[in-house]
């Protein structure tokens, strides 16, 4: 048989839960009232963080253009023509591409052409769109820096067994693009540049690297 509880035990625990009746809503309200500063709380954390990293961004600055110094055409050189086409610098890979264009005008052809580069930059040359070799003033140029070698051949028709009425032969001019990467960024100055062509020697100035710099603050 189950044991009864007492009166005065059932008297008792029935003016405990009447005592502590008025305090349950109360306690009920700042459990409701904790959670939601926590909830405000988290969710103002979570608005600062996506305020401080927004989903998307991307860096809009740019890494300032190269300052131009010296000349961008060496010209003349007889009928020829070397010309800065683009120096670009990519902040990502820390590397500096060069194009110089080399404009053949015959005759006679070039043959070959320096660049004035010091030995500090051309150390650092990762690639080149022709061969080259490094030379130490040049021994027709008197130029130190690097010598492109790949001669221009310019095309003339043959009259030899008929004769074209009306038809006058002429060379035609050709361009060639030469494009030089390098590691880092630079400073750029004056510096030579000479070719030869059949026998003459022309020599003349334009904008080179002439030594690698840390690149511009802010640059992305």
């Amino acid at each position: 048989m189950k044991a009864r509880t007492p009166k005065w035990l059932r008297w008792q625990r029935g003016q405990a839960l009447a005592e502590y009746w008025p305090t349950i809503p109360a306690a009920i309200t700042l459990l409701l009232v904790g959670g939601l500063v926590v909830q405000f709380i988290t969710g103002s954390l979570l608005t600062t963080v996506d305020y401080l990293n927004p989903v998307g961004f991307e860096c809009e600055e740019k890494p300032p253009a190269y300052e131009s110094e010296g000349p961008e055409t060496a010209t003349p050189m007889g009928n020829h023509e070397i010309q800065l086409l683009s120096k670009t610098y990519d902040p990502e890979t820390n590397r500096t591409t060069v194009v110089y264009r080399v404009t053949n005008s015959p005759s006679p052809d070039i043959s070959n052409w320096v660049l004035g580069m010091p030995p500090g930059v051309r150390r650092h040359i990762l690639s080149t769109s022709e061969r080259y070799l490094t030379v130490d003033n040049d021994p027709h140029t008197g130029i130190t820096g690097i010598k492109f070698e790949t001669g221009f051949r310019s095309w003339e028709p043959s009259l030899s067994g008929y004769a074209l009425v009306g038809y006058s032969p002429r060379a035609e001019v050709t361009s060639r693009d030469v494009i030089i990467t390098l590691a880092g960024y630079y400073e750029w100055g004056v510096v030579e540049v000479g070719l030869k062509a059949g026998t003459q020697v022309y020599h003349n100035t334009i904008t080179g690297p002439i030594q690698m710099i840390d690149p511009p603050e802010g640059a992305c």
